[in-house]
């Protein structure tokens, strides 16, 4: 097989992304999280300027392409704050994150696609603090990586970064703003991926 990048090779484009996450505080300490992201991206014939093979089949430059890239993953998590206080918190993060990708291919030689489905486990670190009385501060990262010495067949590592503001129109509605980066990588075998999604983003916050 070959590298091949959904973006240079494949023509993707840059699109905003949609997310649902849920927060349960069932006692002050501790909260129960999920989130689900789902992202897509479909092209239009797209003309080869490289050749590669995927799937075991041959491109040559100049063929004419079609590609749908799905990725949806959800998150399962428990966030216990060892830190809570009025004008802030700090905690820890376990979560389970299960990522489905398909990458699907549409020529006139035929449609060949690739899938990878995997439960990821990662920990991590939480924290929030109040400047005023309704503007917060907050950022979060947790990560997975499998230990060098564990497979020769297996690798993979899983980063996802969080930095955010909110503010609190009342106290049940709320914006906030940030920045998030995540990042996957995988080795199986013969086969190998990697993904990355940053930017900006902009959410509405409802409390109950």
């Amino acid at each position: 097989g070959t590298d091949v990048d959904l973006v240079e090779d494949l023509g993707i484009t840059k699109k905003n992304l949609g997310r649902l996450n849920v927060v349960l505080r069932p006692a002050t300490k501790h909260k129960f999280r999920f989130e689900y992201l789902p992202v897509e991206y479909l092209t239009d014939s797209v003309t080869l300027r490289r050749e590669f093979v995927f799937n075991g089949q041959r491109y040559r430059v100049g063929l004419p392409v079609s590609t749908t890239a799905r990725y949806n993953t959800y998150r399962f998590g428990y966030e216990y704050d060892f830190v809570y206080r009025s004008r802030g918190f700090a905690g820890v993060l376990l979560d389970a994150k299960y990522t489905d990708v398909r990458v699907e291919l549409l020529s006139p030689i035929g449609e060949e696609f690739t899938t990878a489905v995997a439960p990821v486990p990662t920990v991590g670190f939480v924290g929030r603090g109040y400047v005023t009385k309704n503007v917060a501060i907050g950022g979060e990262i947790s990560f997975f990586r499998v230990p060098d010495n564990l497979s020769e067949e297996y690798d993979g590592e899983y980063t996802d970064f969080d930095l955010y503001g909110t503010v609190n129109f009342t106290n049940n509605v709320g914006a906030t703003v940030g920045y998030r980066s995540l990042d996957v990588f995988y080795r199986a075998n013969s086969d190998q991926g990697s993904l990355t999604f940053k930017g900006l983003y902009f959410t509405g916050v409802v409390r109950f």
